[in-house]
């Protein structure tokens, strides 16, 4: 039974990839429970890592470099095919002006994570990490620990640490503001959907998402077409 209890217990890859699996499908299962209508959503898979290495369950070095990598990537990859064929064409509707926005935030972010690491005395890559958690920066992160990476050959373990203290925080207060601005300005779901459908219908870049597919079908009308009579009428509808 020794190679049960290092499949379990041990720090080799076999061990690393089980680990990975079981915290995933966890997390997964987790993330179908909703209470009063709201769920956390995949952030219960930091959850249940968070559990797992607390009883001592580690990744291999190696094989926790790989996934991480590989797993921003990927994200970074359906991040710009679900946004692509629209983003040059929202600078037409507004999208400096949103990006202006965005960077306005970005900046007031970065002032204010700054002014508490000097008057909380936190160290600086405790703060980065905080930073990235806070606003639920999961690319920042990586971008954060590669670059420290780089910059001093060895990797601050803080960085992730202040993530995963900050993060679930971040995404409960997220949940909470957009549920307090619905209630402030009396949002109406189902119109806002109603008006959602009707932009994407006019944009003239559907999303990769919701692509375009033809159904061929033949029209059934009478006995004669049953029997392969050469009146057989042909449909081809476009539909999204």
């Amino acid at each position: 039974m020794e190679w049960f209890r290092e499949l379990v217990f041990g720090t080799g890859i076999a061990h690393s990839i089980l680990l990975l699996a079981l915290v995933i499908a966890v997390g997964a299962a987790l993330a179908k429970i909703k209470v009063a209508g709201v769920s956390l959503g995949m952030t219960w898979i930091l959850f249940v890592g968070i559990v797992a290495s607390h009883f001592g369950l580690v990744l291999d070095p190696v094989v926790l470099g790989f996934i991480r990598d590989f797993g921003l990537i990927v994200f970074i990859f359906a991040v710009g095919m679900q946004v692509g064929p629209s983003f040059f064409s929202s600078f037409r509707k507004g999208g400096l002006k949103l990006n202006g926005f965005a960077v306005l935030s970005i900046a007031l972010s970065v002032g204010i994570a700054l002014i508490l690491c000097k008057v909380a005395d936190v160290k600086l890559t405790t703060m980065t990490g905080i930073l990235c958690g806070a606003v639920t920066n999961t690319p920042g992160l990586g971008a954060a620990q590669e670059a420290y990476h780089d910059a001093t050959g060895v990797s601050d373990p803080s960085i992730a640490m202040g993530y995963a203290v900050a993060y679930p925080l971040g995404v409960i207060g997220i949940i909470l503001s957009m549920i307090l601005l619905r209630v402030i300005f009396r949002v109406n779901i189902e119109a806002e959907n109603k008006r959602l459908e009707e932009a994407r219908r006019d944009d003239p870049f559907p999303s990769p998402r919701r692509p375009f597919r033809y159904e061929h079908r033949f029209r059934e009308g009478d006995e004669s077409r049953l029997l392969g009579q050469e009146n057989r009428r042909y449909e081809e509808t476009l539909y999204e």
